[in-house]
């Protein structure tokens, strides 16, 4: 199975099972080694890095994956310039602030 027949057969499934699916179609000014789809159905947040049977991760890759798989905190909020300041804080801490960084 290629990757791309991978990624179909994934991203029908998860539709099928009402998650929200985002794959990026060209992701060439991309942040290198993002992963490929991102499914949410809340309370769960899945990034999926897809490859073939002889497809390798590459080291960029990695670096993604393991850093997500150590991760327990999914933070999400919309942004505008006036929270600016708030957000720059919160990256510098997240343990000293709330958990939506916009409030």
């Amino acid at each position: 199975m290629t990757e791309a027949e991978l990624q179909q057969l994934l991203t029908d499934a998860a539709e099928l099972n009402g998650w929200l699916v985002f794959h990026d179609n060209d992701s060439r000014r991309n942040v290198a080694g993002f992963p490929d789809l991102v499914l949410v159905k809340p309370p769960r947040v899945l990034f999926l890095e897809l490859k073939s049977e002889i497809g390798r991760v590459r080291p960029e890759q990695h670096v993604w994956m393991d850093a997500l798989m150590r991760s327990d905190t999914i933070g999400s909020a919309i942004v505008r310039p006036e929270h600016a300041d708030q957000i720059i804080k919160y990256l510098q801490d997240p343990e000293k602030q709330k958990s939506d960084p916009t409030n």
